[in-house]
């Protein structure tokens, strides 16, 4: 089974070239690294013979990352029959592309991965896998999974982009990632609510995937105005209001009126730099 692994970027160089370095470690290698930089050039972190590297970028409007069109055009330029998309953040155990394989071979649907969260300074010297392994936390609200365990799942909310496999035909069936969401917040959920639309069935397999650490913004001030617009336009699309648990931090700073039954969000007033800063925080594993 042949594989193209595809990461979007914007900064983040020395997580890339972790990422690198996993790659390099893993007992499948992906037949091609596609890296699209996001208002950048991508700086290719290595060489190998083994791992064809190909690198690519899209512009924004220098306000808001262009995720849903970096990933869209990292999938247009897979030339395997199976993608996994790795977030930068993300080092592949040596196992991962296995247990996607595994998955796949199984049944054709989307499947996420299994993160796992690193603590401060795990990567910043030299690393081993050993040490990632003995040091990374599972997320609190996903599966906890054994080596070739698969699980089902309707629980399509509960899709992150960061470390997912999907065929490529049944990529296109979902229709991609929709490029009308600009910025951070929703997209995913719309993307795999766009699976279940489209008859994709969807479960977790634990493909692990070992998460880099890095500051973290408790709520996320720092996508205010892109979380809010993103947040209206899923509701007009599935009339269902996503991230409500940052919806209400944001009602509790004073920020936005909002409530699950209203069919839109009025915007009280902005966070400062002061009030971002503030929230920004170093937790143990990063979330």
């Amino acid at each position: 089974m042949n594989f193209d692994a595809l990461t979007i970027v914007r900064g983040r160089q020395t997580h890339l070239e972790n990422q690198w370095r996993g790659w390099l470690q893993s007992e499948k290698k992906p037949d091609r690294w596609i890296i699209v930089g996001m208002d950048q050039d991508v700086i290719p972190p290595g060489q190998d013979d083994s791992i064809e590297v190909i690198t690519n970028r899209v512009d924004g409007d220098g306000k808001t990352l262009p995720l849903a069109h970096a990933r869209n055009l990292a999938a247009n330029l897979s030339q395997s029959e199976y993608m996994v998309f790795l977030d930068v953040d993300c080092i592949a155990a040596p196992g991962m592309l296995r247990e996607f394989e595994v998955a796949l071979e199984t049944s054709d649907r989307l499947w996420m991965g299994s993160p796992r969260y690193l603590p401060a300074g795990a990567t910043l010297q030299d690393w081993s896998m050993e040490e990632l392994a003995q040091s990374a936390i599972p997320h609190p609200i996903q599966p906890r999974l054994s080596t070739g365990e698969l699980r089902e799942s309707d629980e399509y909310e509960k899709f992150w982009s960061l470390c997912f496999a999907v065929s490529n035909q049944t990529f296109a069936k979902i229709g991609g990632f929709e490029e009308s969401f600009a910025g951070y917040g929703a997209e995913d959920t719309d993307f795999a609510f766009a699976a279940r639309d489209a008859g994709v069935p969807f479960g977790f397999a634990c493909a692990i995937a070992y998460h880099q650490h890095h500051a973290v913004c408790k709520p996320p001030l720092n996508h205010f105005d892109a979380i809010v617009r993103n947040a209206i336009q899923f509701r007009r699309r599935w009339n269902v209001w996503p991230m409500e648990s940052w919806l209400n931090a944001f009602v509790d700073r004073g920020l936005i009126r909002f409530d699950p039954e209203m069919d839109s969000i009025d915007i009280l007033a902005s966070p400062t730099k002061e009030d971002v800063e503030q929230a920004t925080v170093l937790t143990p594993a990063g979330f």
